[in-house]
């Protein structure tokens, strides 16, 4: 039960909407590595309208409440399409942030799991933000950078709430952080891989076509979808979230920085590097208006941002462990990030990688990027 003077209310209105939105600028607002997202995209996130993921999510929010503020949140939710994949009868929670306080963290969780556990749910898995494919984990280590975009922020005292709450680890995944002006020249088995696909003519890459982004998008989708459905969590891309992504992502694409490898003249493979919007957006307080549009294209446009992320990438299955298919990654990675240098980046960051994901985590490090950051999936049997 909630200490006294706490209460923890369903969300229901659109003030409570408001206010569910509103608490982490609130409550992380003067925190040296908080990025403010942009307020817009949140309320997007939220909104059944604008976020096709939410078509296969019953879910309800709620939010702590001490006298008269706001201190915490949660949403817990189901997810048909995790138990179309999984079959698990696992309930899932996110959108999780609270004040230093074990009491607010622990009632909010006990009304999530109380919730789900109605809904007939044996299992509670998360954080997550709807599903895997969306901001997922709770960072553990590597508080003393900002999180990049599309990746959450954390804070120490969340761990212990959640283990003491009875929840254990269920997986760990990596984010790596690569300088992109060292590490050179690359280990000789990179350089190797490099060459054998410089040099085969079965192998071949071109830029992503613009004029025809959508389908580019949903062929590459197609490549992740088959790339990783192995892997613990899968969800595959559904066609209306494949048309959703290709409309956000457009504005954020340089070609150069998206590409597609083939081999045998069919697409294999693909690699796409954004630029950090967090860094673009850090001081807004998550708002464009009045006057953070101007400087947000500034900083994005004009003086450029210097830390990138790679969000997406994918080597179909049948090519994984073989000569063509290690050979296509690692020259997709050395090209992009040579790209990118040339355009001012000097940092990108490689996440989300799984702990049991060996030859990704070999490509990272052949790129001498670093493991910096650790996030964490939660479950608990209910």
């Amino acid at each position: 039960m909630p200490e006294q003077g706490l209460k923890i209310i369903s969300v229901k209105t659109k003030a409570d909407i408001r206010a569910f939105l509103n608490l982490p600028y609130d409550l992380y607002r003067g925190d040296e590595n908080w990025r403010a997202p942009l307020r817009f995209e949140r309320q997007a996130h939220l909104s059944q309208d604008k976020n096709p993921t939410l078509n296969t999510i019953s879910d309800q929010k709620f939010l702590a409440m001490r006298e008269d503020k706001y201190v915490g949140r949660i949403a817990a939710f189901v997810n048909s399409a995790h138990q179309a994949q999984h079959g698990d009868d696992a309930g899932h929670f996110g959108l999780w942030d609270c004040e230093d306080d074990t009491q607010t963290g622990s009632a909010l969780i006990e009304a999530a799991q109380t919730w789900l556990k109605d809904r007939g749910a044996r299992k509670m898995i998360g954080p997550c933000n709807w599903s895997v494919n969306e901001d997922t984990g709770l960072l553990i280590d590597g508080f003393d950078t900002p999180p990049v975009i599309l990746m959450p922020f954390g804070q120490p005292y969340y761990q212990p709430i959640l283990e003491m709450a009875g929840f254990d680890k269920a997986v760990d995944m990596y984010a790596f952080q690569a300088d992109l002006h060292e590490g050179y020249p690359r280990p000789r088995q990179t350089q190797m891989m490099v060459k054998l696909a410089e040099k085969d003519k079965r192998v071949s890459f071109r830029k992503v076509k613009l004029k025809d982004f959508k389908s580019e998008i949903s062929l590459s989708m197609g490549i992740f979808n088959d790339a990783w459905s192995e892997n613990w969590g899968f969800i595959p891309f559904s066609d209306d979230q494949i048309e959703h992504m290709a409309k956000d992502m457009k504005a954020l694409i340089d070609p150069d920085l998206f590409l597609i490898g083939e081999i045998d003249g069919k697409p294999a493979a693909f690699l796409t590097m954004v630029p950090d919007i967090n860094s673009a957006a850090k001081g807004l307080d998550g708002k464009l208006l009045p006057f953070g549009f101007a400087k947000f294209l500034y900083r994005l446009k004009v003086k450029g941002v210097k830390q990138a992320r790679i969000p997406l990438m994918g080597l179909r299955k049948e090519w994984h462990n073989k000569r063509q298919g290690l050979g296509l990654i690692a020259q997709l990675c050395e090209t992009v990030f040579a790209n990118a240098r040339d355009k001012g980046f000097t940092h990108c960051e490689l996440s989300w990688i799984l702990e049991d994901n060996h030859s990704m985590i070999r490509i990272c490090e052949q790129a001498s990027a670093k493991k910096y950051k650790t996030y964490r999936m939660y479950e608990k049997q209910l």
